[in-house]
């Protein structure tokens, strides 16, 4: 549960055991805050993205006659589930460190060696041990955030395709266009018309 500035205010333990596993610590200071959820601001909203492991579907609006008073996000019982099975992977911190480093150099060329050696471990027992954690190899990984950070500037911007690919790490607008489509189903160009007239 969230309040109304984006602010954790309670989490079961089930929640926490989740995003635990995949480096995401809900008790921490300052708690948690994901600014897209604030609905104090409407400009700091719209600009703030979700993060990578927050899926939309998961968000449910509290709602008090027409004032929207807090969020709450439902984690579906299959990643608690596969959250029980990872508990061997990479520690927290060397996961969230990984995923912090793919984060800030997702326009760029990343290398499994490069992300390994952010959290000191070879490149072969890192890509073991992520996947364990997250279900995914890196490059999985990799891919998954350049799709999302491509859709949110597909959506809120008018960018050139060619911009939003070079932004995302992409060499050439080709590569990136066959990407997006083979994960979405969708061109580029068919998911800003679909997001921006929705």
């Amino acid at each position: 549960m969230f309040d109304h500035k984006g602010r954790l205010v309670k989490a079961n333990a089930r929640a926490e055991f989740t995003l635990s596993a995949i480096g995401v610590e809900l008790n921490r200071t300052p708690r948690l805050r994901i600014g897209a959820l604030d609905v104090t601001d409407a400009s700091a909203a719209s600009r703030d993205k979700l993060p990578v492991w927050l899926d939309p579907d998961w968000i449910e609006p509290v709602m008090e006659g027409s004032e929207r008073l807090g969020t709450v996000v439902e984690i579906p019982e299959r990643f608690f589930s596969r959250a029980q099975v990872r508990q061997a992977g990479l520690p927290n911190y060397k996961l969230r460190r990984a995923m912090e480093f793919i984060e800030s150099h997702i326009d760029q060329p990343i290398l499994l060696e490069q992300v390994a050696a952010a959290v000191a471990l070879s490149p072969f027992h890192f890509h073991r041990e992520f996947k364990r954690s997250t279900g995914m190899t890196p490059h999985q990984y990799i891919v998954h955030v350049r799709m999302e950070r491509a859709k949110a500037l597909l959506s809120d911007s008018d960018m050139p395709l060619a911009e939003v690919a070079a932004q995302v790490g992409f060499a050439d607008q080709s590569h990136f266009s066959s990407t997006f489509r083979r994960t979405t189903a969708m061109t580029p160009r068919n998911y800003r018309n679909a997001t921006v007239t929705a």
